[in-house]
């Protein structure tokens, strides 16, 4: 069907067309729960984690008998390009690093049987390891902050707590709901070891006894002959007050009371008393969601079930994760709205009627009707990085609707409203057919070229070219529909003239001066800012945008035996220092590990975290810290609360220098002679890990031949962990329930410790009291708080600046392996392939050009003179930026696209001449012609992406970039159109023809 039938068919069916569009219109609102809504897109993981807990054994054990064995059980699976392992006190994780390229689903699996097969190949006391995706943080998706009332209230608090929680985890999508710092008064035996060693029990006895008396329960049935009878016995410990006299058998036919034994008392835990918002008692609750899951109907259903619950308090969302999605939907309508305003008031002022900008409204209404099925049926996500590209996307919908209604127009002045539209329309196909075909085509090298960054700006590359895509059937289908609608309306509206002739005039004299300036001079003027720019400047060249941080995490871990009271002081003090200097930031407390009932002291204090929303000055609050936090008690660390975009960012390359030794001895001492060289030459940095020294005892039995004297080991085993930690019993109470704890001597809590480890006392199997010496023997050995290997070697790495591989400082160690790993390295080899991605991108673009006009030299001529404005683009970026990452050259693809527009479409003009008509007429021709139309494209983009530079959100900085350099270039492309072109068109034209 050629085009002359097309358009006589919209004149004929217009009303069967507007169904078609309407049926659209009503398609489009009842797919929406169709649509994909994600934080983030689905990237393939790279990396995995292997995490296995190993109780009550030191880093060295867990390295050598867990570590070690996992690292080399996985070893064996294929696709695995680094293994790398870090062993703590009771904990190992070994991080394995996926080859790119490599089958995810048959590494997966391969790792799932290895870890299947571990449990058996593991020491006993080993828990069953545990593979992670994202990392080994967990991050939650929201955190809800509940301020705690007066103790009067305290019952109902209690139940609408846990009312609130229970309608929480009944959210679709949500994984875990967990509480910390929940108001419960806990009950605490506290053993007086001094009066306790007179006794012939051992603390294992005691602690089966008290569980026993704990419990209660049913006899049985008696059948009877009229009722029937069932016979059961009540706990003989129901509350707190049955304790004290307890009455503890001593397998001699005699009992003491407990209460003679231990002290008992009740106290909070302190998760409770370390739980504070803004400086003040509060609790909190984190919900864990599934990553699939809607994170705004997720929000949405958290936020209704705060508001609709009768609570008699107000909890506080203090963090929640789809903020960041929520503001970028909001932007991309202020766009939206944005764009289409200024297209209405350009369309306006140029036609003076409405109903030109009425057809751009439809038109582009229809783009974005058309584009949410094709996101639909190409199962693209929302997330944030895919409406980065949308809001980039939306100022250009109006370009090639912009075109075809005006080239409509200038037709309606003197043909009928069939052939004015035909006509129209042909006048300007090949010149959108290429813009449209070129505009998408440059994005197909980055999508399908395999690159280990592909996955991460697929979505906004595919919404950029979809979205041109609709905007061109609708400029052929919506445009001429409605223009045949309202076609009365559309042919009495006017072009403004005397605007064009004063423009001409302007632009006249303009370019006369244009020709008499010294085009050498200011090419060398060009080229000197360039170049002063790259070395007195600086410019920085980047993968991938900085992200700004959402605050600062600190973390802080007491050294000694400090007191829970200690320790709230030093809180309350940091907490008044850090709201002087964020005094608009929500400031939480909470304890660092994930609570754990058993090992509660309520004296001891604990390690805890800080969460600092909105701080940003690192410096002054480091000043702090050192200032208000000794080094002998405690130690800290600052880390930034990254953006949802940091999170998933793949591995960006740093400056680093990785060292390998057989001996950990060896390589710690080199690590500290390398970074007092580097602290002395002024280099920035910093060990990504830094041990600490601890002693190791390790004890010997002696030989003894008397089985009297023989030791209770397992009564020394709990001594020593049951002095330090309290072990869970169970819940007391019978309206109110409390955790029951039983340790020794808490209730006297010594800062100190134990002076001597060979004044501990323990019982033999007589249960006669000795000290551990006297059945024990012991050496002393040093021995370290963490282990890190990779290959096999112990290993640390250094991150950022340092003196080179080269030096006489690295080939004097022997038995050291060095892996020096640069950043600009990286980055070249990025940005090297991101030029063959462009070379990829011209070729494509130059096949599509000689299949659209039939001639292999015009699209040669076209990407000339595209590259010579890619060129001046570039120059310019580096002069106004200074930066340039992977959302600048995005832009320039789009740039390399709309420049294609341009330039057929001037050469469609141009071409459209006689050969023997005068240069002058063929410029005031085509200035006529075109200066409409590229001013209300060039204006329309202008504005729709400036919305994205002028509102940028934390996590925009990617979609920032894209329309920054569209800022940039698209007055350069308005300047070749009208400045440059006709010089070059002038000159090579005929030649090439």
């Amino acid at each position: 069907m050629n085009l002359e039938n097309y358009v006589l068919s919209l004149l004929q069916h217009k009303r069967l067309y507007w169904v078609l569009f309407f049926c659209i219109f009503l398609g489009a609102i009842f797919r929406i729960p169709e649509l994909e809504i994600w934080l983030l897109p689905k990237l393939t993981p790279t990396r995995y984690y292997v995490v296995t807990e190993y109780p009550n054994h030191s880093a060295e054990d867990t390295d050598l008998s867990v570590s070690i064995p996992i690292s080399e059980m996985v070893s064996s699976v294929k696709s695995v390009k680094r293994i790398r392992s870090d062993s703590e006190h009771g904990k190992s994780v070994v991080q394995i690093d996926l080859d790119f390229g490599a089958s995810v689903s048959e590494f997966k699996d391969q790792l799932y049987q290895t870890i299947l097969e571990m449990k058996d190949k593991l020491p006993l006391g080993v828990v069953a390891p545990r593979l992670l995706q994202s990392g080994t943080k967990e991050r939650p998706f929201i955190e809800i902050l509940i301020p705690k009332r007066d103790k009067k209230d305290s019952t109902s608090f209690d139940f609408s707590l846990q009312q609130l929680v229970f309608q929480l985890e009944r959210i679709s999508g949500v994984n875990e709901v967990r509480l910390i710092g929940d108001p419960k008064q806990s009950s605490f035996i506290s053993l007086k070891s001094k009066v306790f060693d007179i006794f012939p029990i051992t603390i294992r006895e005691l602690e089966s006894q008290i569980q026993l008396a704990m419990r209660g329960g049913s006899l049985g049935k008696i059948e009877g002959y009229a009722k029937d009878t069932e016979l059961k016995f009540s706990s003989q410990i129901q509350k707190q007050e049955d304790l004290l006299n307890f009455p503890v058998d001593l397998r001699d036919g005699h009992s003491v009371h407990l209460g003679q034994l231990a002290t008992i008392f009740e106290e909070k835990l302190p998760n409770e008393k370390l739980t504070r918002l803004n400086g003040k008692s509060a609790v909190y609750i984190a919900i864990f969601t599934d990553p699939s899951a809607n994170p705004l109907f997720v929000s949405s259903d958290v936020q209704k079930k705060i508001e609709n619950f009768e609570l008699n308090f107000s909890p506080i969302i203090f963090f929640d994760a789809s903020n960041e999605l929520q503001i970028q939907i909001k932007q991309f309508v202020i766009n939206l709205v944005w764009s289409l305003l200024f297209a209405f008031l350009f369309s306006y002022l140029l036609y003076r009627s409405w109903i030109p900008s009425f057809i751009l409204l439809v038109s582009v209404v229809f783009s974005l009707l058309l584009f949410f099925h094709l996101v639909l049926f190409f199962s693209i996500s929302i997330n944030l990085l895919s409406l980065g590209g949308i809001s980039v996307g939306i100022g250009m919908l109006f370009d090639a609707s912009n075109l075809v209604v005006f080239s409509i127009r200038k037709k309606l002045e003197k043909e009928q409203i069939s052939d004015s539209i035909s006509k129209g329309i042909r006048s300007v196909l090949i010149s959108l057919f290429s813009s449209s075909l070129t505009t998408i085509v440059v994005f197909i090298p980055l999508l399908v070229v395999p690159l280990e960054w592909k996955s991460f700006f697929s979505d906004s590359g595919i919404c950029i070219a979809l979205l041109v895509f609709c905007s061109f059937v609708s400029s052929f289908w919506i445009v001429p529909l409605v223009t045949i609608s309202f076609a009365e309306s559309f042919k009495g509206a006017d072009l403004h003239l005397g605007l064009d002739k004063f423009l001409f005039s302007k632009y006249e004299e303009s370019f006369k001066g244009w020709q008499n300036i010294n085009k050498k001079g200011i090419t060398s003027v060009i080229c000197v800012l360039v170049f002063v720019s790259f070395l007195c400047f600086g410019f920085d060249w980047q993968i991938f945008p900085k992200q700004t941080n959402l605050g600062l995490y600190l973390q802080m871990s007491p050294k000694s035996n400090l007191s829970l009271t200690e320790e709230l002081s030093v809180v309350r003090e940091l907490q008044d220092k850090i709201q002087k200097i964020n005094p608009n930031g929500p400031c939480l407390v909470l304890p660092q590990q994930r609570f754990d009932k058993q090992g509660q002291n309520p004296n001891k204090a604990i390690p805890i975290q800080w969460k600092l929303l909105g701080l940003q000055d690192l410096k002054e609050l480091e000043s702090i810290l050192d200032e208000h936090l000794s080094k002998k008690k405690w130690d800290w660390k600052l880390e930034p609360i990254e953006s949802q975009v940091s999170i998933v960012l793949p591995f960006l390359p740093k400056d680093s220098i990785i060292f390998l030794h057989e001996s950990f001895d060896e390589l710690l001492k080199f690590t500290n002679q390398f970074k007092n060289k580097t602290s002395k030459l002024g280099f920035d940095g910093s060990f990504n890990f830094s041990p600490k020294q601890i002693t190791m005892e390790e004890w010997s039995r002696n030989q003894i031949p008397i089985p009297e004297l023989m030791p209770n080991e397992d009564d020394l085993r709990q001594r020593i962990l049951y002095r330090g930690n309290q072990v869970f019993l169970g819940t007391i109470g019978e309206t109110k329930k409390r955790d029951l704890y039983l340790g020794i001597d808490t209730s006297d809590f010594d800062s100190d410790g134990i002076e001597d480890s060979k004044r501990i006392r323990f019982k033999t199997k007589t249960y006669d009291s000795t000290f551990i010496d006297s059945l024990f023997t012991y050496k002393k050995q040093e021995s370290f708080t963490e282990y890190h290997r990779e290959s096999g070697l112990y290993y640390n790495e250094w991150v950022g600046d340092f003196f080179s591989s080269d030096s006489n400082f690295f080939t004097k160690e022997t038995g050291l392996s060095v892996i020096q790993i640069s950043a600009k390295k990286e980055i070249c080899k990025f940005y090297l392939n991101l030029i063959l991605l462009l070379i990829l991108s011209f070729v494509f673009i130059y096949l599509a050009l000689v299949g659209i006009y039939e001639s292999f030299l015009i699209p040669g001529f076209y990407l000339g003179i595209s590259l010579l404005y890619l060129v001046v683009t570039i120059s310019f970026l580096i002069i106004l930026l200074h930066e340039f990452h992977l959302g600048h050259y995005i832009g320039l693809i789009v740039l390399l696209g709309l420049s294609i527009d341009s330039i057929s479409l001037f050469g469609e003009r141009w071409m459209e001449f006689p050969k023997g008509d005068p240069d002058s007429k063929k410029m005031e021709l085509s200035f006529r012609w075109l200066v409409s139309p590229i001013l209300l494209n060039s204006g329309t983009t202008l504005m729709g992406v400036f919305p994205v530079i002028l509102f940028g959100v934390p996590g925009s900085e990617f979609s920032q970039a894209i329309a920054l350099t569209m800022f940039v270039g698209i007055p350069i492309s308005v300047f070749f159109v009208f400045y440059i072109y006709p010089v070059i068109f002038q000159k090579y034209l005929d030649k090439i023809i």
